[in-house]
């Protein structure tokens, strides 16, 4: 594999389009590579990746519902039929480095082991902890091999920022996952 890696100055949604150049470009020199798996919020992000690479299985992966307020999911509803016409997946589930664990720590004021991860992970950046999260949220919902290499792409706040290559693991393995290769990422974040 020949990897160059891209840096960003900061952390921003701006690099969305560069994001996907870079995957494109990656994609192409790498095409027993099948998987991509893209982070997304109102689903803008994940219909770009979705319908630029229609030549892999692009799982979208949402915040989970209830993310930012009881009962409602941020995925727009007019995105979402956009990403399934354009052939991707969508998974919507519980974040792997969140769930009870966020919940333990916002009613009890008590970190988890979980947490303490997604903190370690942050300190490559937010979007390279939402590569390693969605690569085990995809992986166990069944929409990605545990065996092969895919690529993952994450962001801060909104847009892309952040793609790796990983070898996803089930959050039962955690420690099987692996983060092979670094695409891009900002160096300030």
């Amino acid at each position: 594999m020949d990897i160059h890696t891209m840096y960003f100055e900061e952390a921003s949604p701006e690099h969305t389009g560069e994001v996907l150049s870079a995957v494109e470009a990656f994609l192409e020199d790498n095409p027993d590579i099948r998987h991509v798996v893209v982070a997304t919020t109102t689903g803008e992000t994940g219909l770009r990746f979705a319908r630029a690479l229609k030549d892999r299985h692009v799982v979208v992966v949402t915040h989970m519902t209830g993310f930012a307020e009881p009962n409602v999911n941020e995925l727009r509803d007019d995105l979402r039929e956009a990403i399934v016409a354009a052939g991707a997946d969508i998974l919507t589930t519980t974040h792997a480095l969140a769930g009870v664990a966020r919940g333990i720590r916002r009613q009890l004021g008590t970190w988890t082991a979980t947490e303490l991860l997604a903190v370690a992970f942050r300190t490559f950046g937010q979007g390279t902890k939402v590569c390693a999260e969605i690569a085990m949220m995809a992986a166990d919902a069944g929409l990605v091999p545990v065996d092969t290499d895919v690529v993952c792409v994450g962001g801060t706040g909104r847009g892309a920022d952040t793609a790796w290559v990983m070898r996803p693991a089930n959050t039962s393995d955690f420690t099987g996952l692996k983060m092979r290769a670094c695409i891009c990422k900002p160096i300030d974040f």
